[in-house]
């Protein structure tokens, strides 16, 4: 209804006007820090501002939509420079605290029953808080130590409509600026909507968590908090309290007795099990979401943004790191077809040569030298120079790829990443090639050649009849979005084009009649008879011309409209 299609507009309106705000206020800080009063307000220059921190600063200050974009953008060579992606990961997830008391009347509101009732004890005041939500601590009546993760109110109205907006963004933006048709801009901020979302949504968090627990079954080298379904809500989770270190204090780990590079091993291990392996991983490995416990054990909590890979995008990655391993740039370009979904490509020729050159830069390296991240990032910039759009599910593999590779540079450990990609490339290939998989292949294709079987009478039967009903009719898909258009949608198409043409034709006709002042001339035996009996005819024609091809424009706008 209208009512409710006017309050949403109101909304828009005030939040729209809530940035605006935000951003003129910087805009005049930079003016009075950079323009000519900087000599009153800043005379030493002490507040002065690049446009890259400026621009953070901004996004720190319109809220948790923002920020995480600024995160996810940070992450884009193909969004932004350099220069502006050092500073965009700078932005922290950290963030003015909301009241306790508010965040406990969440926590009885979610639980549906008082405090008391539920746990033993409870810390009143946060021990850390997010845009998103904020981190208590406690302990259940039945003993278990707990930290319980409380969704900020209303969090989930702003973010959406913040989504919303950035949506009418994009669309106005990809209409306006048709050169940036390569990126599909619309579809990533659709992308970053459902990431957002899913975080949200901690009843998500919490089947990522059993996910995982049942994945790394039986594997001591990493640790996935229990997490207690019981009291557990979309905006309440409830999970067990680890204790731990940090792995980004080197010092403070040998101190301990931890070994650096068994925990930088564990930690790609686990990293590559989950990508090749299960094909289902943690999106933001950082330390801050890592702990170091005994036996060199990984604990890894925050598991709001996972993503997943295809089985062919797996094959893909193997057959591009074996591939680059062994120089061979044929294997290579294969494998990002296979990576980014693409059936075939025009200039598959040109891409293999560029790719021998990229591989060049890496080769008189080590392994062990080689920037994991650098290469992705070099070969998605090659892809897209070729049109091919990248998913965002690789941006998010290459998002883990550069963090745990920092996780390990913090430890001051190299690690040969293509030697320990080679086990569980074995393993995918004795996988691909096993009897079992074989076997697989053939009695699904056995079956959809049975089913083909099965319907394809019935489908001939269904055509002919068709056809000798009402004949023969053809639907034409026009556009990205392939919107289909019947006969009659067709006819008036072309009439409309026709009569664009016809008048194109006038008009000229017309101008240049205008322009050579051409006379009419009615004669007889070479002798002028009549001339000029309605006026100079050029001026009466095209003055008529131009009349009509106003009005028939104006017609096709409010038409089109």
């Amino acid at each position: 209804m209208w009512i409710f299609r006017f309050s949403s507009n109101l909304k828009n309106f005030f939040r729209l006007l809530s940035i605006i705000r935000i951003i003129i206020g910087h805009y005049l800080a930079n003016w009075l820090t950079t323009g000519p009063l900087r000599v009153i307000f800043d005379p030493r220059g002490k507040n002065r501002k690049t446009r890259s921190e400026r621009l953070r600063l901004i996004i720190e200050d319109l809220g948790p939509t923002f920020i995480k974009f600024g995160q996810i953008v940070a992450d884009r060579p193909d969004i932004a420079s350099e220069g502006l992606r050092s500073e965009l990961k700078k932005l922290q997830s950290s963030a003015r605290p909301m009241p306790d008391d508010i965040a406990i009347q969440i926590i009885e509101n979610e639980i549906g029953a008082d405090m008391d009732s539920v746990f033993a004890e409870f810390t009143p005041h946060h021990i850390a808080s997010a845009s998103i939500a904020q981190v208590y601590r406690a302990k259940l009546i039945t003993g278990e130590e707990v930290v319980l993760k409380v969704q900020r109110p209303n969090i989930r109205n702003k973010i959406r409509l913040d989504i919303k907006l950035l949506q009418i963004f994009a669309r106005k933006i990809q209409a306006q600026y048709p050169e940036i048709s390569n990126f599909n801009l619309i579809r990533f901020i659709e992308d970053f909507g459902d990431i957002m979302l899913k975080e949200l949504d901690f009843m998500n968090e919490m089947s990522n968590m059993m996910r995982f627990t049942n994945m790394f079954k039986g594997d001591d080298r990493v640790y996935i908090p229990k997490v207690f379904s019981k009291y557990s809500t979309s905006k309440l989770l409830i999970m067990e309290y680890i204790e731990g270190e940090a792995p980004d204090n080197l010092a403070n780990l040998i101190t301990k007795g931890y070994d650096a590079k068994i925990i930088a091993e564990n930690g790609v291990n686990i990293i590559l099990s989950m990508i090749l392996r299960h094909g289902f991983f943690h999106a933001d490995p950082h330390s801050g979401n890592i702990f170091i416990r005994n036996d060199n054990q990984l604990v890894l909590i925050d598991f709001g943004m996972c993503a997943s890979l295809k089985p062919k995008q797996i094959d893909g990655l193997i057959d591009f790191l074996i591939g680059f391993s062994d120089g061979n740039p044929h294997k290579i370009a294969k494998a990002l077809l296979k990576l980014t979904e693409v059936d075939s490509l025009r200039d598959m020729e040109s891409l293999e040569f560029e790719i021998r050159e990229l591989t060049q830069k890496y080769t008189y390296f080590d392994y062990d030298d080689v920037d994991i991240s650098g290469l992705f990032t070099d070969t998605f910039k090659l892809l897209m120079k070729y049109g091919i759009s990248i998913p965002s599910s690789l941006y998010m593999l290459l998002k883990t790829l550069v963090t745990i590779q920092k996780v390990a540079e913090s430890l001051q450990v190299k690690l040969d990443l293509i030697e320990m990609v080679k086990p569980y490339a074995k393993e995918k290939i004795k996988e691909r090639f096993g009897w079992k998989n074989i076997k697989s292949k053939v009695v699904s294709s056995a079956e959809d050649y049975l089913y083909l079987i099965e319907t394809l009478p019935k489908d001939i039967r269904s055509i002919v009849t068709g056809f000798k009903q009402d004949g023969l009719k053809h639907n034409i898909k026009i556009g990205e979005d392939g919107n289909s258009i019947g006969n009659n949608q067709l006819r008036w198409h072309i009439y409309r084009f026709g009569s664009i043409m016809l008048l194109g034709i006038l008009l000229i006709s017309a101008t240049l009649l205008k322009v050579f002042n051409v006379q009419t001339v009615i004669s007889k035996d070479g002798h002028p008879v009549m001339q000029e009996i309605f006026g100079n005819f050029p001026d009466v024609f095209f003055v008529t011309v131009v009349i009509i091809c106003i009005f028939a424009a104006l017609r096709m706008m409010f038409r089109a409209k």
